[in-house]
């Protein structure tokens, strides 16, 4: 019984894997085709600016940083990354509850990882998806400039971002 079982599940997901080629295949063709045809060609309505690979690159590493600082225990220099905006949601800014905060939830974030091929922007931000073992959903992180400087703007959950 639990064979055909198996073999069920394994019939039904080649069907699915091929329903999903095939349909991706005639999507690539439709985009071929209208390709050729330069007269009524118009960007996509959806289409987002690219984030640039420098840009992505230097927010990756102030991200590593900011986590190096948190598995050091180092709080004071991980609050150095984060934004004005950040430090002022953390209890009016009090560099001791981040400290607490993190010194009990650190680890976590620490651990945590930043998908840089999945940078977009909002506004003036530039968000990533943020993913954790321990988190209960995944969260995209946002950062921003100031002074010259990426900092950690905020993270929100995926369903709570508009995009």
């Amino acid at each position: 019984m639990k064979k055909w079982i198996i073999i069920a599940i394994i019939v039904i997901c080649c069907g699915l894997y091929a329903m999903v080629k095939f349909s991706t295949s005639q999507n690539q063709n439709t985009k071929q085709t209208d390709a050729g045809n330069v007269d009524n060609a118009t960007p996509a309505e959806d289409s987002e600016p690219t984030v640039p690979a420098a840009q992505v690159e230097a927010i990756v590493k102030v991200y590593n940083e900011f986590q190096n600082a948190l598995k050091n225990k180092d709080y004071e220099k991980a609050w150095k990354y984060t934004s004005e905006y950040f430090r002022q949601r953390e209890s009016d800014g009090m560099l001791l509850n981040f400290k607490e905060k993190m010194d009990a939830q650190g680890a976590i974030f620490a651990k945590a990882i930043i998908h840089p091929e999945t940078a977009f922007y909002m506004d003036d931000l530039v968000g990533f998806l943020y993913t954790g073992p321990s988190f209960p959903s995944d969260l995209y992180l946002f950062f921003t400039q100031e002074d010259g400087q990426w900092k950690l703007y905020i993270g929100q959950e995926v369903d709570d971002v508009p995009r």
